[in-house]
């Protein structure tokens, strides 16, 4: 007969909240003398309440300590991947999200994960193959906008634009996704219209200091660093503006819209 222990169902969430770690060392050696198994779904909701926590990598060794006793699973695979992802681990999280699409190979989540990785990994262009079939499927904010940012950095500005504006179409108010769309723009070529965007958008009580340096790098790319230089950040000095501005011409010189990508930084995008 098996034995299993005893003290999961009386920890209390006052325990979890005062040391996730401490839980998961009781989780995994409590009971070396014995044989342990631990209700999955117990298990499970307790992992996602560590990740909650912003403890991944704990997170990440429960997630693992359920597959080592449930067998394989794809949801679990990515539950893995993501909080490898959230812990600074892209290759390790692209492992968990390719063996999660083992047991499933069409796992839209699987695909998203994995496209994650990649663009971490700077691998825009397998990315993008990844995340295309992805972005249609889950129609998310999340999805789209790292769509857009395998696009801009495999070179497809245009179509960047287009996924960010499937991003924005989704979620009106969110002023990061209308600035990556700016800038996508911008880096298509279609400057008035990316600069009316930014301008509208730092005309919100919401926008943040990178949104005001956004305006100014697209007015730049656009070819107007005049109007640049009149641009008010708040609580930026001159000379960091007149900075920001060299740096903003720099980007406008490189060779190719995927270099102008990167250097925008819209692999960012991809958090």
């Amino acid at each position: 007969m098996k034995e299993f222990c005893t003290f999961l169902p009386s920890m209390s969430r006052p325990a979890l909240v005062a040391g996730p770690s401490l839980i998961l060392s009781l989780l995994l050696s409590a009971c070396a003398a014995t044989p342990v198994e631990i209700d999955e779904g117990r298990l499970l909701n307790l992992a996602k309440d560590v990740d909650q926590q912003g403890d991944h990598a704990t997170a990440a060794a429960m997630y693992e300590r359920a597959l080592e006793q449930n067998g394989p699973s794809a949801d679990i695979q990515v539950r893995l991947g993501n909080a490898l992802l959230a812990s600074g681990e892209p290759q390790a999280a692209a492992e968990a999200f390719r063996a999660a699409l083992a047991e499933d190979i069409h796992f839209a989540p699987a695909l998203l994960g994995l496209g994650t990785a990649q663009l971490r990994l700077g691998q825009p262009e397998s990315a993008l193959r990844n995340l295309s079939l992805a972005a249609p499927e889950l129609d998310s904010v999340a999805a789209w906008s790292r769509l857009g940012a395998a696009q801009a950095l495999a070179g497809q500005p245009a179509r960047a634009a287009s996924a960010f504006a499937n991003a924005v179409a989704l979620e009106p108010r969110d002023l990061d996704a209308q600035a990556n769309l700016a800038l996508a723009e911008a880096l298509a070529g279609e400057n008035t219209q990316a600069i009316a965007n930014m301008q509208r958008i730092t005309g919100s009580p919401l926008a943040e200091e990178r949104h005001f340096r956004n305006l100014i790098l697209v007015l730049v790319l656009a070819g107007r660093s005049d109007e640049a230089q009149q641009v008010d950040i708040p609580d930026l000095s001159a000379a960091n503006r007149l900075s920001l501005i060299a740096s903003a011409e720099h980007i406008a010189t490189l060779p190719d819209a995927a270099a102008r990508a990167r250097a925008l930084g819209l692999a960012s995008a991809s958090n």
